[in-house]
């Protein structure tokens, strides 16, 4: 008999929930702090209420992993339910803790849970948990499984502009935002997230320069099997931009309102293309 196998990843990874559903891919929530009080991400707070309320906050919200009994308990019920391994797909350590809270989670259970550095965020991380479940979906070993994740996390791309740095200069995840380069608060920056890194690829005033500058690099990327336009708080800016660039997949673009953990990182404004290039 074929192996019973199990695709988990967090809130972060932005997956619609209709593809949750069709994939049977498990989202354990991450944790989000408004003034004091702490929401499950995509759960206890959508991300409409969430950034209405970000302008009125009187302190920056805060993240956090799930807890490890979180992780725990999703293992144990998955693998009491028949299944016999799981591949759990997470956040880079250099963006969160959470793949170090995984990892320990995972230890009681052997060889049966293994967990998967994405190196990517939102659909970036999304794309590799969507590959890897429609491997799992078409009866693939987990050998298959994890090769499908793996060829995702080499061929995904990720680019951002960010139009207020004030959120992400407050995080502290990005080392090169918090060296006083206060003049960078006054532009709009063009970031691209590689291997759990963010890169800094270019500086505009304005936003349409922006948007032009996204669309070019995204045209770069060559054929496309899958695309996504993330944005948070940009909804109609979003639907425009994915107009333009659906003709580089097949596929229709997904327009998604990032998750309230990533939105309280990059704060209102953003707008990205994420691309999963499609394998030679």
């Amino acid at each position: 008999m074929s192996e019973k196998i199990a695709v988990v990843t967090d809130s972060t990874a932005d997956i619609p929930l209709e593809d949750q559903e069709t994939l049977n891919i498990i989202v354990v929530p991450a944790v989000v702090t408004l003034d004091g009080e702490s929401y499950k991400d995509g759960m206890e707070i959508s991300r409409a209420d969430f950034y209405q309320r970000l302008p009125t906050l009187s302190s920056p919200p805060t993240t956090g992993a799930p807890s490890m009994q979180a992780f725990e308990n999703t293992y144990e019920t998955l693998l009491q339910s028949g299944i016999d391994k799981i591949l759990s797909i997470h956040l880079p350590p250099s963006l969160s803790g959470m793949l170090s809270v995984a990892t320990q989670a995972a230890k009681s259970f052997g060889d049966r849970v293994k967990i998967f550095d994405s190196g990517q965020v939102s659909l970036g991380m999304g794309f590799q948990a969507i590959e890897a479940a429609t491997a799992m979906i078409n009866g693939g070993t987990f050998e298959i499984v994890l090769e499908a994740a793996q060829r995702a996390r080499e061929n995904v791309r990720l680019i951002a502009l960010i139009d207020t740095l004030e959120f992400l200069k407050r995080s502290g995840r990005v080392s090169w935002l918090t060296a006083g380069l206060g003049n960078l608060l006054r532009v709009k920056i063009i970031l691209e997230l590689l291997d759990g890194v963010v890169n800094r690829l270019g500086q505009v005033r304005t936003r349409n320069k922006g948007i032009e500058q996204l669309q070019t690099i995204a045209e770069s990327w060559g054929k496309l099997d899958r695309l996504a336009v993330p944005h948070s708080a940009s909804a109609e800016d979003a639907g425009a931009f994915a107009e333009k660039l659906k003709r580089l997949c097949p596929r229709p673009p997904v327009i998604t309102e990032v998750t309230t953990a990533i939105g309280a990182h990059i704060g209102p404004g953003a707008l990205g293309v994420i691309g999963l290039i499609q394998s030679s």
